[in-house]
This record gives structure tokens, sequence and C-alpha cells, in this order.
């Protein structure tokens, strides 16, 4: 039996107050669309979401990456994974209090 790939999410390059509705929006959809998949996938994937190109990042993008790993876990008993987390959104969760969003994220070797 084929084992289902779980999709990925991107973050834009500006995680901030800025950009917020916007990129719930996006989310929202992504969260849908997963959510439908979800049938596919055992309980524990983990969803992927890249956060490489992360270069602008405040309180405001935390806490939607918060928000999103809450509605994983509540509504569909997921991990969120970030994945080569930039340098900026590493310092804004470390500096949030957020760092857990970190924990299964490991950095790609080069230097900051």
């Amino acid at each position: 039996m084929p084992t289902a790939t779980p999709a990925t999410l991107s973050l834009p390059g500006e995680l901030t107050i800025y950009t917020a509705a916007e990129t719930r929006d996006q989310w929202l959809g992504w969260l849908a669309g997963e959510a439908a998949a979800a049938l596919d996938h055992p309980p524990d994937v983990l969803c992927r979401v890249d956060a490489a190109g992360v270069d602008q990042v405040d309180a405001a993008g935390v806490q939607l990456l918060v928000a999103l790993s809450h509605a994983l876990a509540q509504q569909q008993q997921r991990t969120l994974q970030l994945v080569d987390a930039s340098g900026p959104l590493r310092n804004a969760c470390a500096a949030l209090g957020a760092s857990a969003l970190l924990a299964a994220d490991e950095p790609t070797g080069g230097d900051a």
C-alpha cells in the first residue's frame, strides 16, 4: 500500500502584521486541503512548512505559526514541522518564547 507524502506549505518572505490577513487566508485554504488529504495520511504525519524564505517576521507572524500548529494538532492530530527555518524566524521564535516550533527543524549546516 503506497504511503502518501504530506504537502508542504511555503512561508512568504514577509511574515508580519502587514501580511497577516493574507497569509492567514492562504493557510486556511491549505489547512482545508490538508484536512481532505488527512484521510490518506496516518494521524501522526508531520505537516512540513518550508520556512527558509522568511526574511521579515514579527510577533504577528510567529502568532500565525503558533495558531497553525494548534489548528493542525486539534483538528487533525498532526504536528507542524518547520523546515530550514531562516535566521530571522529562529530569532523571532526564540525572542517570543516559541522555540518549540523549531524543535523538529535541523539547521542546514550553513552559517547564518
